[in-house]
Order: structure tokens, then sequence, then C-alpha cells
């Protein structure tokens, strides 16, 4: 086959050669026609000076703009700046109002010349405090605050602060207040796939929540794991010793998970509810022989329960929780998905997605669920949104619920892809949220100060460009000095996305956001899906 491919491809270049040397042929000019050069060229300099606040006056080298002079806009990173001297060598602009970070241009009639990067300053800057500087190699999903405040973090990542090479950091990481490693837990391999939720037990133990089915040196047989599973508080995965039909064995603790991930954990009264893609409940039974009575055989016994099921410590199903006793399975719930939810202080549940029922009552997309798993009527959402909720974040100082998602009504009213609801689920009017370009808003959450971090897809928001990072006041308009920062992921708005935000107070009494996810770059500086801001005063 290789031989008569090579034969065609000789005669061909043959024959081209022939016909070249036979007649030689004359072709059109394909670039005749095309725009003439016009001359222009940023120098190889930086500006002066190289970053600056919005109304800073700062020059950049360029020539071959002179005859130009009355045509050309120059912009800092999509905003339109005012010139104020222009030669044949540099040119002189004072930063725009709304300008972020980011490349600056030049437009000529159609014709657009691309310069340096220049960063705009702000009150809102990364916190140099913070020691985790590399971050993660995979994405952070959740992160645990303990009353030492020290934190938990879980996700999809292998290693974190580069830590991992000598002994494995797999998908569980304890840090200091400050992101620094703390080495005293005691998770040795740790789980073989993600960990997207952690919560804290009672006793100082935690649960974990995911898609992996082993954790540490226990996996498969009586030591499988269907998703969720305890651990002690040092780390180690909390152990039993059960009999077996023959034998002694020691297993996981928490006997109990689900068939399919497990995407969030929420905890009341010390029991845990999980929310995810799963449609069973899993149990494992212990004592079982095989059918010649000679050997151990697992046996798992399983308990359709859709997407919501609630756990005791010990891993058994709580049946008080939609549960249908008659037909031993749980009553329907949403007919969709779930893509986030929260737990109120009162043990009732906030879930969102994408759905128009639960329980066969007509839902769009929210519903509250009382302790028993039942529909809650008294949240008074109306008609819900017209699309999907990606989240849902509370703020208990304000008692304001915010959405986030591809939606452009709530209950009717236009409302695009950012929402604020009051504590008993009606439209906080006094939010208005603004027009967002290309893209959609995918996370909001409002800080005790009333200020709101949104992120998402979006390029520009109130014809403001914004790249998928905003900080905005609480009637929704872009926050004063807070929105001088380049985009989050540098400008590849479809990758990086922010899973949550957690607030604290700096030394200097202000207020600091360590924001998490999956991203690698903010503000033109490399990040490993985390990071921790300050918000000056």
């Amino acid at each position: 086959m290789k031989n008569s491919v090579k034969i065609i491809y000789t005669l061909l270049s043959a024959l081209l050669l022939f016909s070249c040397r036979e007649k030689e042929a004359i072709f059109a000019d394909p670039y005749a026609g095309g725009k003439v050069p016009l001359g222009v060229k940023f120098e190889d300099a930086a500006p002066s000076p190289a970053q600056g606040f919005p109304g800073t006056n700062v020059s950049f080298q360029v020539t071959g703009l002179l005859p130009y002079k009355d045509k050309l806009i120059f912009t800092f990173n999509g905003e339109k700046a005012s010139v104020t001297s222009l030669d044949d060598k540099e040119i002189k602009l004072k930063v725009p109002e709304q300008a972020s970070s980011g490349v600056v241009a030049i437009q000529i009639g159609d014709q657009v010349f691309y310069g340096p990067e220049f960063r705009v300053r702000g009150k809102l800057e990364f916190d140099a405090t913070y020691k985790a500087l590399i971050g993660s190699n995979g994405s952070i999903i959740d992160q645990l605050e303990l009353s030492s405040s020290r934190k938990i973090i879980t996700g999809s990542f292998t290693d974190f602060e580069a830590k991992g090479i000598v002994k494995p950091i797999n998908r569980i990481v304890l840090t200091s207040r400050d992101g620094e490693v703390d080495r005293s837990f005691q998770s040795g391999k740790a789980a073989n796939g993600t960990i997207a939720s952690i919560v804290e037990l009672n006793n100082g133990k935690f649960i974990i929540g995911g898609s992996f089915g082993a954790f540490d040196t226990h996996s498969g047989g009586n030591s499988a794991i269907f998703s969720m599973t305890q651990l002690n508080s040092n780390g180690s995965l909390d152990t039993t010793e059960i009999n077996t039909f023959l034998k002694k064995d020691t297993v996981p603790t928490f006997n109990g998970g689900t068939d399919q991930p497990v995407d969030k954990l929420l905890i009341y009264n010390n029991r845990v509810t999980a929310i995810g893609s799963f449609r069973y409940y899993i149990k494992k039974l212990y004592n079982i022989p095989t059918y010649d009575q000679q050997r151990d055989s697992l046996v798992l016994d399983s308990i359709e329960m859709r997407q919501l099921a609630r756990f005791y410590p010990n891993g058994a199903l709580d049946t008080s929780f939609n549960y249908d006793l008659q037909a031993r399975k749980s009553y329907p719930g949403p007919n969709g998905f779930i893509l986030d939810a929260l737990m109120q202080n009162d043990g009732k549940i906030i879930i969102v997605g994408k759905f128009t029922k639960y329980n066969n009552t007509e839902v769009n997309n929210i519903a509250r669920i009382n302790p028993d798993g039942s529909l809650d009527p008294s949240f008074n959402t109306g008609s819900g949104t017209d699309a999907v909720i990606s989240s849902i974040k509370y703020n208990s100082t304000t008692q304001k619920f915010l959405l986030s998602g591809t939606f452009s009504k709530v209950n009717g009213v236009p409302c695009y892809n950012i929402a604020m609801l009051n504590a008993n689920g009606t439209l906080d009017a006094s939010f208005s949220p603004r027009q967002v370009t290309d893209g959609f808003v995918t996370f909001a959450k409002q800080l005790s100060n009333g200020l709101i971090v949104a992120a998402g897809s979006f390029k520009r928001y109130d014809n403001v460009t914004r790249g998928g990072f905003m900080i905005l006041n609480p009637n929704g308009s872009l926050a004063k000095d807070y929105n001088a920062t380049g985009s989050l992921n540098n400008g590849d708005y479809s990758s990086g996305y922010i899973n949550n935000i957690q607030e604290s107070i700096t030394s200097s009494n202000e207020t600091a956001i360590t924001v998490y996810g999956s991203f690698s770059k903010f503000d033109g500086t490399v990040v490993g899906n985390i990071m921790r801001l300050t918000l000056k005063k």
C-alpha cells in the first residue's frame, strides 16, 4: 500500500513539473487591492508609567500616528481613552475611568494596532500575606474552615503548592489560615477520585463526598467506598472491625453511599444530606455467604433515592427525609438537574438548577424543601426563572439570596443573569442587574459590606469591559475603583470558573476574599485555582 502511494505521488510530481516547464503561468497578485500599510508601530518600550490608577497620565512610544490624529481611537483593554498630546514618536493619554488591566490598542478606520499590556491599579489587590502562591494542579471545589482557622481544601487536584512529590496530596489538603500546607493531616494516599464536598460532624470527624471508590489503602471488597465516607479529625479514614460470615475484617465505619457521584453535602442536626446525579442509596451487607456456604459474599443493598438522600453519621439512610414508606423509595424529587443548593439555619434546603417540578408540583428551577423533604410553598418565588440557575448564595448579614445563571426573567420580571431575593423568596427590586454581553454570569455572592462578587463567561457588563470577574454595588452597578483588574483566566473566558469565595478580615481591618475554582490566571498573574484578594478602603 505504501509503495502504491509513493508511485502515485511520483507520477503527480512529474506531471506538475512538466506542466510548469511547458508554460510559465502568470497569476494575479492575491494581495492586490488590500489595505495599504499605515506605517503605525508601537516601539519596543514600556509605557511611562508602567501602571497607574484611572485618571493617570501615561505615554506610549508610537511612530506614524501624526497623520491620523483626528481619526485614531486609543483603548485600554477595550475602554476608550482621551488623548492629551501627540507627535510622531509619542502619544500621551489619560487612563479612562472604567479602564481595567489588559492590552492597549489603536484603531484607525478598520485597522487595529495592538500595544503592550498596561496594569490599571484599583482598590482590589492580591493579598501579599497569602502563602499559597502555586496553588493546586486541578480544580478546587470546596473549602471547610475549622474552629482553629485552619482550612481543609478538596477538589480534583493531585498536588498543592508542589508539596505532593514526596508525600501524595490527592484531592484533599489541610492548610493554615494563610494557605501553608499543614502536614499533620494523615490522609495517606487519600481519594482515588474527586472530592467535591466536605462537612464536619459534632465530634470533629468529617464526611466527604464526590466521585471516588477508595481512600488511602482501603479499596474494593468489604472496603469498597461508594462516593461517600467518613474521616477522623486527623484526616485518616475512620474504620471499624466487623464480623463477616467467616472472619473479622476492618472496613470503613461509614457504611453507605450512592451509585453515582455526590456533588454537594449539607449538614444539619448532625445528619448529612447528599445531593448529586445518583439514583440509588447503597449499603453493604457483610454477613452473607455464597450459595454453597463456603465463602464470604459481599452483597449490596440498594434503595432508589433520586438526587437527594439524608444520612446518619454511620452511613445509614434517614428514611424521615423525602421517603415514601409504602413504595420503599424516595418521592420523585426534581424532574431535572440540581446544580447548587444551600442549607438554612432552620434545616430547610433550597435547590436550584434545571427542573420544572419537585415531587410532581410545578416549580421552575428553584424550590425550598422542608426538613422532611416536602416542598415548602411559603418560599414565594412565583413562577421561578425562565432558564437555568447555576448558583445560589446567601448572605446572613443582609439576609439576601443571590441567584446567577442563564435566565433573563425571575417571576416574569426582566432580570439578566443575576437576581437578588428577599428572605421569603420574593424578588428584591432594589437590585437592578445591567446587561451582560458575550457570555453569562455563573456565580454571584454578596459580602457582608454589601458589595457583590460575580464571575462567569462574560466579556462586558453594562457596556464596560469585564473579563469574567467583577465587583458590583448592592444596586447592581459596577463598584467604583474595584473593577480595574484584568480578566479571570487571562481572557479565556470559556475555561475558567469560580466555585465559591470565603470572606475574612485582614489585620488592618479590611475585607479579604479567598476565591477558588478552576482558573490559571487573574489580572495577568499566574494562580493555581485559588487566590486571596483584599478590598482596600
